[in-house]
């Protein structure tokens, strides 16, 4: 399919702004996009909601939207609530699926607009061999070579972090997780900047195949193949890209970009676009005795609902965390705006233990910071000591 990008990026933009007020009563959330494959807007396909992992992983207690008015749209009234949303659909005779980013998705306003990006999805293959998962990870055919894979229970919910187990892939966009018995959620990322860890940008790789959760059986290899898509990018996701006439375009002429229409109504767009933007702090992780102490994970917990520091909160799954290098120093990107919980530790995901480094921040009796926005000159400084028995 042919397709004017500069004509389907002003239809984005004119449809994410005018259809907004329409929404403003009413208790069920509305939601509208748009799903896409490479060739363009995928026509006849649907968006499913489901209310927790479980039902999505059975096809189980689902919502179906409804057609929009132009091909590929689509229309979705649902209870406010949090919902897993994935897109399905089919092109020239193949299977297309999209699983959104956001998952689980909070729809507790009455419009959003949101859009989906559709690759082939296909199905694993359970052969005799070493017992795991593995398979090989792409984008558009390509390997997606030095992305990182992950495992997660499915007793997970967000599926952020690094999970139950994390690799490299290969050269080849190869993987594999020596695993037991049971079922896994696996998906993969790839990011373009020099940070591995924290929130994907636009352009960063986000892989999620059709087929999980994926069943490890005893003594049987599972092999899966993972297509990608570039998060916020329909530049480079669309085929037709080298088609791109905005290199010609009016100054000041104002172009859609899925960082617009992902997270928020158009109508708040230009207000919060600011606050959208990470912000940047750095700092140095010490032992005691002034030592910096390298490999370590720093990981900031939302302190929102959690306006005194407790314990529990670093049990939480959070998406900002970076290790420290050979010097002691990390850097991590937050959101502008919001405050977090710091905590420095050699382990992740369990409660601290003997004789494991571990500190909290020092600077305030809360252990907290609030991230202002663009970068932070202050450095963020945490001491660990080793915890006694």
């Amino acid at each position: 399919m042919n397709i004017n990008l500069q004509t389907f990026l002003g239809i984005l933009i004119f449809f994410s702004i005018t259809l907004c007020p329409a929404f403003a009563q009413g208790k069920a959330a509305r939601i509208e996009g748009i799903i896409l494959s490479a060739e363009g807007p995928l026509e006849g396909a649907t968006v499913y909601a489901y209310p927790d992992f479980s039902s999505l992983a059975e096809d189980a207690n689902r919502f179906e939207s409804k057609e929009g008015e132009k091909p590929g749209q689509f229309q979705l009234e649902l209870p406010s609530g949090t919902y897993y949303l994935v897109a399905r659909g089919s092109l020239l005779g193949k299977n297309m699926f999209a699983y959104h980013g956001l998952n689980p998705v909070s729809l507790n306003e009455d419009y959003r607009w949101l859009p989906f990006f559709a690759v082939e999805s296909g199905e694993p293959a359970y052969k005799d061999g070493p017992q795991g998962i593995g398979g090989t990870v792409r984008y558009k055919g390509h390997p997606l070579a030095g992305g990182a894979v992950s495992a997660y229970p499915v007793s997970e919910s967000s599926f952020r972090g690094m999970g139950l187990l994390s690799n490299t892939l290969d050269e080849s966009g190869r993987f594999w997780f020596d695993l037991e018995q049971g079922q896994y959620v696996i998906v993969a990322r790839k990011r373009l900047g020099s940070s591995n860890m924290g929130p994907l940008r636009k352009g960063d790789f986000f892989c999620y195949p059709e087929a999980n959760p994926l069943h490890v059986v005893v003594a049987k290899s599972t092999e899966i193949a993972i297509s990608c898509y570039p998060r916020d990018d329909i530049e480079a996701f669309l085929e037709n890209s080298e088609l791109d006439p905005r290199g010609r375009r009016q100054p000041n002429r104002r172009t859609a970009s899925m960082w617009d229409t992902q997270i928020e109504d158009a109508s708040r767009i230009r207000q919060e676009m600011m606050l959208r933007q990470p912000t940047t702090v750095s700092g140095t992780v010490r032992e005691i005795s002034g030592e910096p102490a390298g490999g370590l994970y720093v990981t900031a917990y939302p302190a929102e609902q959690f306006p005194l520091f407790q314990m529990f909160v670093i049990r939480l799954i959070t998406d900002h965390m970076a290790k420290t290098d050979e010097n002691g120093r990390y850097t991590l990107d937050l959101e502008a705006g919001k405050t977090y919980y710091l905590v420095a530790r050699e382990k992740i995901g369990e409660a601290p233990d003997h004789p494991e480094l571990y500190g909290l921040f020092e600077g305030n009796a809360n252990h907290s910071i609030t991230a202002g926005p663009g970068i932070d000159s202050s450095p963020v400084d945490i001491t660990v000591e080793r915890i006694m028995p």
